[in-house]
């Protein structure tokens, strides 16, 4: 079955023996094993810190350059981590109480 049909119909032919959670990429799910074989074969070259996923590593690496291209639109603070910049927002959204 093509990729890009099961993208867009959230098809999830692919499901984890261990947890029963299911994935439409067969890719994604052998990316998740990691998770429970807590296998972690992407590490730092500047601090020796591991990851299951490259992904995650790539964004570590933002850490040790001090790299921030997430910018709050608001009041222009900056993160590393696009996560941070959306928690960072919440404070900007949410109603003061008195």
């Amino acid at each position: 079955m093509n990729q890009d049909y099961l993208t867009h119909t959230k098809e999830k032919l692919h499901s984890c023996e261990v947890c029963g959670k299911a994935f439409s990429i067969k890719n994604d799910l052998n990316r998740h094993y990691l998770t429970h074989t807590k296998e972690k074969p992407h590490s730092c070259e500047v601090c020796g810190k591991a990851f299951s996923i490259k992904k995650y590593l790539n964004l570590h690496y933002l850490t040790h350059t001090k790299e921030k291209p997430h910018s709050c639109e608001v009041c222009g603070k900056a993160f590393s981590q696009k996560n941070n910049l959306n928690v960072h927002y919440r404070m900007h959204t949410k109603e003061k109480t008195i």
